[in-house]
């Protein structure tokens, strides 16, 4: 199901992985691993952003532009991993890899700020980043 939900994900944007001998190797093993590291790095990111960062350390980085500088992060992280995954896999490296990269780019842009959203109400001085809604305080 996992595998089913990440191909269909990626492949909705990206069409049949090239080159089409390495199609399986992409739906079975690259697209899934990919993104579920994406999902649960970001989570982990958009965590230590709000709640160890914000919280626990009172450290203050409550500024739009701090939030800015994590998105960063994670988006260049987001875009490393697809490439280290078709590597890993012996899969040869191809536009469509760097396509793969900037789609699962995308991919953790939409993912961070949902996390975003949903989690930043329980940290202590960040809850207005990056904006007061749906706050109404």
């Amino acid at each position: 199901m996992i595998q089913q939900f990440f191909s269909g994900l990626y492949e909705l944007v990206l069409g049949r992985p090239i080159p089409a001998n390495f199609t399986n190797d992409y739906r079975e093993v690259v697209f899934p691993n990919t993104g579920l590291m994406l999902v649960l790095i970001t989570l982990a990111i958009v965590v230590i952003y709000y709640y160890v960062l914000n919280r626990m350390m009172s450290t203050g980085l409550y500024k739009p532009s701090h939030w800015v500088m994590f998105l960063v992060i994670n988006a260049v992280i987001a875009f490393i991993i697809p490439i280290m995954q078709v590597s890993g896999n012996d899969i040869e490296t191809h536009s469509y890899t760097y396509m793969f990269a900037f789609v699962n780019v995308i991919y953790s842009l939409i993912l961070f700020f949902v996390f975003s959203i949903l989690l930043k109400k329980g940290s202590v001085q960040a809850w207005t980043t990056p904006m007061k809604w749906p706050n109404k305080k």
